[in-house]
Order: C-alpha cells, then structure tokens, then sequence
C-alpha cells in the first residue's frame, strides 16, 4: 500500500505507466493496485480520472479471480466512504460478486439499481429487492418486470417502500399468483380495503388471516368491497370511454386499409397493451374477450402462429414475445428449444394456415366458428 503523502498527480502517472506495462498475470496486480489507490484516494482525484480508472478496473475485470473481486465486493459494501464508481462495477459484475454490494451498498443510487434491475439478472434482482430502506420507485420497477421469486422477496422485505398504486398491483396480480398471496397480506402496510378484495381469491386459511390480522368481519369485508364497487363505479366511465376510443380506432384502421404489423409494434414500443390487443384481435380475427389467450396462455408456439396469421415476419417475433411478456410480468425469456420450435411454425405455415389453425382454436374455445 502506497502512502498518501506522494503528490497525486504523480501517482496517478506512476499508476498509468504501471497499467501500460501490465500484461497477462500482471494484470491482477494491477487490478489490486488501482483499487487500492482509489479506496485511499478517490476523494482527491478528478472526474476525468475518476473516469479513466473505472475504465481500466472494467477492462480487466474478466482477468481477475472471482474470488478476489469476492473479496473486494465484501470488504467494501458496507463502506460508506467507498469510491462510488467501484461499486458501481461491482454491483454489475456477476452474481457471486455483486451480491453483498446490492444488499448493502448505501452508495448505489435509484438511478443505477434501476439500471441493473433493467439490464441484468433475475439474481440481481433478487438481491436488490432485500435491501434495507428501498424506495417506492425502486419496488415499482421490481414489480413491473420482476419474477415471483423477486416479489416474494420484495414483499417479505418490509423496508421497503411500496406505494399504494403499486400495491394495488401486487393484489391484481395475487389472483393469478398463490405464491405472493401470504407475505401480501403480513404487511402492515397493505390496505384494508385491498386485503378486502383478496378475501375474495385466496384460500380458507388465508381468508382467516386475513380477518385475523386487519381485525375484521366478514360484515366488514362485505361494507368494503361494496365500497370499492361503488368507487370503480363512480369512476368506470373514464376507462369505457378509453377502451371505446381504442376500439373506434382499431375499426376506423382496418376499414381504411391500414390496420398493418407496423402499427401493431408501434403500439407495443409505446406500452400501449390494450390497444395492441384489440388490433391484434381485429387482424387475426379473434374475438376480444379471448385473445389474451392467445397472446399470453398458450406459449410461444401459439403466439408464432397468431403472428403467421397477422402476416407478421419472423424477424420481429422475438420482440413481441417479450414485450407481450414484459408487459404481463411474465418471463420473457425463451430457451433456444422454445425458438426453434415457435421458429418452425413459421417455416411450415403461411398466413392462410395459421388463419385455420386459429379458426379451430376459437371454434373449441367459444363453441362456435369464427367465420
């Protein structure tokens, strides 16, 4: 360890000489070096520099044991005087690096953890969600893209900061999902009225949980969800009329000849879901109330056809399928057998065939014929 009384421009010259000259083994040295300079004396050094040696520390990451990054990771996470730009690095590096840095780290800002939820794995995320003091915009995200396992983990953490709309999603998604069903219902923050309203899904067991823990009857939950009725309907006109305007939109599309793929991928690059499924319905000739199904229940092979049947091109159906995905907080992820065999629909179908193969779906769903 070098001391802190040489001149820091002259270090940092030494260390970049040093950096230059470094190759093969060398470069764990240098990697050690650089982190001890910046550990010592990051406060003293520039933006430019501070830049420069996150650059280099990048670079040689991968020529680095994991079991000194490890180290590092470990010695640094709940070093609130650490360089800021390290622990950045580490909290991206892979999982077995990054986890006590995302767990712990105080220095990672909203900003950059919103980054790696976003970019990297469904681990990171994991280990993000069990923070202490996590902020409502930080489980927003979680929740709008995270796994079971991730929510679970969020919802178990009872630091962290879920605002009411979002809690309100994490109950919408109860119905579908047991498994965040119990730790939802332990936190203290969730509403009355939401618990109410889960009263309605959940299991016997549950339900006596839930009476238990919010101090109701059964008279109570029946006053609350007549409420919350009352209040959906007070309020309903506002989305008929958004859903009318998308199917008067849709309509006006298709009779002027331009109801296209393209609009479809507009409409999902913009995060507008419901009007890409009422267009997407339209197209493929499948009543509203039965395309979700289709997009989201039968798997990628089924959406492959329900693209075939919408003349949209194989090279973008890997875009739907995680959009369609990412918007329901479902995995988006396919394995390279899934892709082959959605991939294959593609080679034995064209748009006519697929067309029938949907015919027949919506005859066995809905116990008539489309046509």
């Amino acid at each position: 360890m070098a001391p802190n009384n040489i001149p820091i421009d002259e270090e940092v010259n030494s260390l970049l000489e040093f950096a230059y000259a470094k190759k093969g083994n060398g470069r764990s040295e240098l990697f050690n070096t650089i982190t001890d300079f910046l550990e010592r004396r990051h406060t003293e050094l520039k933006t430019n520099e501070l830049s420069l040696m996150s650059d280099i520390l990048e670079k040689l990451l991968n020529d680095v044991k994991t079991n000194v990054r490890q180290k590092l990771a470990s010695r640094l996470a709940e070093n609130k005087n650490a360089p800021v730009e390290l622990i950045i690095l580490l909290a991206n590096d892979q999982i077995e690096v990054a986890t006590p840095v995302l767990s712990m780290s105080k220095l990672l800002s909203d900003k950059e953890l919103i980054k790696i939820i976003r970019h990297k794995s469904v681990q990171h995320q994991l280990g993000i969600a069990s923070r202490e003091h996590l902020s409502s915009d930080i489980a927003q995200e979680l929740i709008s893209i995270g796994n079971s396992k991730t929510l679970v983990t969020l919802i178990n953490n009872h630091d962290a900061e879920i605002a009411n709309k979002s809690l309100s999603i994490l109950v919408e998604k109860s119905k579908n999902n047991v498994l965040i069903q119990p730790p939802l219902i332990e936190r203290p923050d969730l509403p009355k009225e939401m618990a109410a309203k889960m009263y309605q899904w959940v299991s016997l067991s549950l339900k006596q949980s839930i009476l238990t823990n919010f101090h109701l009857s059964e008279e109570d939950i029946d006053t609350l969800l007549n409420a919350a009725v009352e209040e959906v309907n007070n309020d309903g006109d506002s989305q008929i009329t958004k859903e009318k305007s998308e199917v008067l939109l849709v309509n006006k599309l298709h009779k002027a000849g331009k109801l296209t793929p393209s609009f479809l991928m507009k409409c999902l690059n913009q995060g507008q879901i419901s009007l890409f499924e009422i267009a997407f319905a339209k197209i493929v000739h499948v009543p509203q109330k039965i395309i979700r199904s289709f997009l989201y229940d039968r798997g990628a092979e089924a959406l492959a056809v329900s693209c075939c049947a919408a003349d949209i091109d194989q090279s973008v159906f890997l875009t739907i399928y995680k959009l369609t995905r990412k918007a329901q907080n479902i995995d988006p992820n396919l394995n390279e057998e899934e892709t082959s065999k959605a991939f294959d629909h593609f080679k034995r179908l064209d748009k006519k065939k697929a067309l029938a193969t949907i015919q027949k779906w919506v005859a066995e769903a809905t116990g008539t014929s489309i046509f």
